[in-house]
């Protein structure tokens, strides 16, 4: 019977191990705290702005996954780092639009060179020596 008994807590503890690791796997690396106090994060060059969003969102969604699965602390830690991704995009969003409307009222703003007035037709051009009404 012990022999039995052992066995089966040989297997218990190796199937706790397994599922243990599987659950433990899909995490992903802890991100370093992001600015806190209001600082907004550096702005990149405007080029770079679809490519930082397309990053922000795959990792906003690899986060949500990993809120849905955790429990507990784990969980809190992933809504933390969820809501963090998604302040950093909204805030990213919100400074290329002004960036964008910005350039569009300077551009609206500045003026333009007006058109010149046509010259008047000298007298000695064949249009004036021709004209019926000179």
């Amino acid at each position: 019977m012990t022999c039995r008994h052992r066995g089966l807590r040989l297997f218990a503890i190796t199937i706790a191990i397994i599922f243990y690791a599987a659950m433990a796997s899909p995490q992903t690396p802890s991100q370093p705290p992001s600015q806190k106090h209001g600082s907004f994060p550096h702005a990149a060059p405007a080029s770079d702005v679809t490519a930082r969003l397309a990053s922000l969102d795959a990792r906003i969604a690899v986060l949500r996954a990993d809120m849905m699965m955790f429990v507990g602390e784990l969980k809190i830690q992933a809504m933390a780092s969820l809501l963090d991704a998604l302040v950093e995009r909204q805030t990213l969003t919100d400074q290329e639009m002004r960036r964008m409307h910005r350039q569009m009222m300077e551009r609206m703003m500045t003026p333009r060179a007006e058109p010149r007035p046509p010259e008047p037709p000298d007298e000695e051009s064949p249009e004036a020596m021709c004209s019926p009404f000179i």
